[in-house]
This record gives C-alpha cells, sequence and structure tokens, in this order.
C-alpha cells in the first residue's frame, strides 16, 4: 500500500469541530511515546507500594467475568502460543462489536467510539496484509463519551512482524493517513510483549467512564488537562490488555493514570 504523505489537522481539545495544524513527524513520535510510556507507567504504578486495584461497582474476578460474559479465555486472547504464532481465538473477520454513534448538536457530524473506528481501521490494514490485526491504539484530547481527536492504530500480520501499518482516523470514521514501517523501525514500535486486542474489549468511553470515579476522587478533575488514552499490553511483562487513561494534574504538575483492564474493567490509580 503506497504511504500517504499528509498533513492533518487534529481538532482542539476544547471542540471537536475546531482544528489546529500539527505536522506529521510530531504526531508520530508523540504517538510512540505515549504508547510506550501509558503502558509503562500504568504497570510501573501496579506495582509499586501504595497502589492497589480500585474495583468498580459490579467488578468480579477475570474467571467469573469471562464464564459470565463469554469473553476470550488466556488462550484466545491473541497472545503467541509456544510457537511464537498468534493463538486463533480471536481471528474471525465479523467479530468486534459495533461502536457507540455520537451525535453533535445542530446537526452536525456523526463520532465514534473505539470499536467502530476499529472496525473500519481494520478494512484498511487488510488491504494492506490480509492477516493484519490490531496491537496498540492511541489517542489524544479525550472528551468524556471516549472520542479522541484523532486515533492511530498499529496493526500488523505475525508475532516479530517484518513491517507495521500506521492507521490514522478521525472522530468521524474517515481514516486520514497510512503509513507502513519496516526494518528496524517495526520492531521498535512494536515490541516482543506485544499482542493481538481481542474483539471482547470495553470500548473506549466504557473505559474513560470507569477511569474518572476514582480519579476524580483524588485528583479532581477539574484540576486537571490533556486527557490521553491508550489500549495495547504491558510493555514490561506482557499482561493485559488495558486501557490507560491519562491526565496531567496541574496542582502537582504530573501526569497520571488509571488501568483498566480491558476485558473486566478492573481499574487500578497509577501516580
Amino acid at each position: 500500500m503506497p504511504t500517504a504523505q499528509v498533513s492533518r489537522s487534529i481538532p482542539s481539545p476544547r471542540s471537536l469541530s475546531r482544528q489546529r495544524s500539527r505536522p506529521r513527524q510530531v504526531i508520530a513520535a508523540t504517538r510512540v511515546g505515549l504508547v510506550a510510556a501509558a503502558m509503562a507507567l500504568a504497570a510501573a504504578g501496579c506495582a509499586s507500594a501504595g497502589t492497589s486495584p480500585v474495583p468498580t461497582s459490579g467488578t468480579t474476578s477475570l474467571a467469573t467475568a469471562r464464564e459470565a460474559t463469554l469473553l476470550p479465555t488466556a488462550s484466545q486472547s491473541g497472545r503467541p502460543d509456544a510457537t511464537g504464532t498468534p493463538l486463533s481465538g480471536s481471528t474471525a473477520l465479523a467479530d468486534i462489536p459495533p461502536g457507540r454513534e455520537i451525535a453533535e448538536g445542530g446537526g452536525g457530524p456523526k463520532s465514534y467510539t473505539f470499536r467502530e473506528e476499529w472496525r473500519r481501521a481494520r478494512s484498511v490494514a487488510q488491504e494492506w496484509r490480509s492477516g493484519a490485526y490490531l496491537v496498540s491504539g492511541v489517542g489524544s484530547f479525550v472528551n468524556d463519551d471516549g472520542v479522541p481527536s484523532s486515533w492511530t492504530f498499529d496493526f500488523v500480520d505475525r508475532v516479530s512482524p517484518d513491517a507495521v501499518l500506521v492507521v490514522e482516523i478521525d472522530p468521524w470514521g474517515k481514516v486520514t493517513a497510512t503509513r507502513e514501517i519496516t526494518g528496524t523501525g517495526a520492531s521498535s514500535l512494536v515490541g516482543p510483549n506485544a499482542g493481538r486486542i481481542p474483539y471482547a474489549v470495553i470500548d473506549s468511553d466504557t473505559a474513560v467512564g470507569i477511569a474518572k470515579v476514582p480519579m476524580d476522587s483524588r485528583y479532581d478533575l477539574t484540576k486537571t488537562r490533556d486527557p490521553r488514552i491508550a489500549l495495547g499490553f504491558s510493555v514490561l511483562d506482557g499482561s493485559g490488555p488495558y486501557w490507560t487513561y491519562t491526565v496531567f494534574h496541574e496542582p502537582s504538575a504530573a501526569y497520571v493514570s488509571a488501568r483498566i483492564d480491558a476485558l473486566t474493567g478492573a481499574v487500578t490509580l497509577t501516580d
């Protein structure tokens, strides 16, 4: 697939309808750093002293949640088997549940949550390579509906990939750019602990709603800015997948995060 050499506008954090220009090189660098930082911060924070899970109402154990909702078992979660081949539990093409459609006021365009954006981006990725699957996604300036100013998705078609397809898609479901990364760039972007994102992950609006409850009680979200969200496996130990919701906390001048199990919804604050 030819690389789309374009620059694009990213809507401002306050309104998805307002836009400001930003170079593609900066977007790519920021996105790579955000995925790695979010996964590392979440994993390190959960392992540090004084941090403990903050369960949401109705949260159950992983085993119970899987049994009750028919979520994938460990052998179906997309992690590689002993031979390094992705397991086959999440390979059907029609298995991503529909995302949520959000109508803007005044008859404006409809925006979409993560699942619907994923469905659209995947069709582009599978034109690139028929076996392409998602390993991570990231978005900035996330609103209360779990919709960022744009999504950036990374697709591969094998463990230890020789290439990564980066797909950028706007909140209204339009793919705005694609870029293939090969060689050492592919291995640095998709590390050894990356895995196939299971189709049963909770949607971005649910993840944001779960994260904001304990975060607001600890940090007062009226004093935060720059909300970001990332989905992927831990870069430290390969556990997950996790949603990581991150905001800049102005009183402490630091980024703080909540890590949400993308299958069960269990949440842990990290700082």
